[in-house]
């Protein structure tokens, strides 16, 4: 960053173009280390989506499956609460978004 900022670049700008160079953007979600139990989990029930569409709608993800996910968690030893419900929800809403985009 500091070779951008010698180039003329405001930090802001610099912060700019070297998250865009590495693939960031502003809309990215970033999840601190303290977020370990979620992250896991997670990634162990990437696949546990409830489906909806039919008829001639082709049939999309709409939500995470929560009975999935709960029994996943008591297996992976992680207490399912409140703060860890908040947090999937983040991360549903986010992964809908995407999905619904095609990104």
């Amino acid at each position: 960053m500091a070779d951008l900022m010698a180039e003329g670049m405001e930090r802001r700008e610099a912060v700019a173009c070297a998250r865009r160079m590495m693939g960031l953007d502003d809309e990215s979600l970033t999840l601190p280390a303290s977020e370990r139990r979620l992250i896991r989990l997670v990634l162990a029930v990437a696949g546990q989506w409830r489906m909806g569409g039919g008829g001639l709608a082709a049939m999309r993800p709409i939500a995470l499956d929560m009975t999935a996910v709960d029994v996943t968690a008591r297996w992976l030893g992680i207490p399912p609460d409140a703060r860890l419900f908040e947090g999937l929800a983040i991360v549903e809403r986010e992964a809908l978004k995407l999905m619904r985009t095609g990104q």
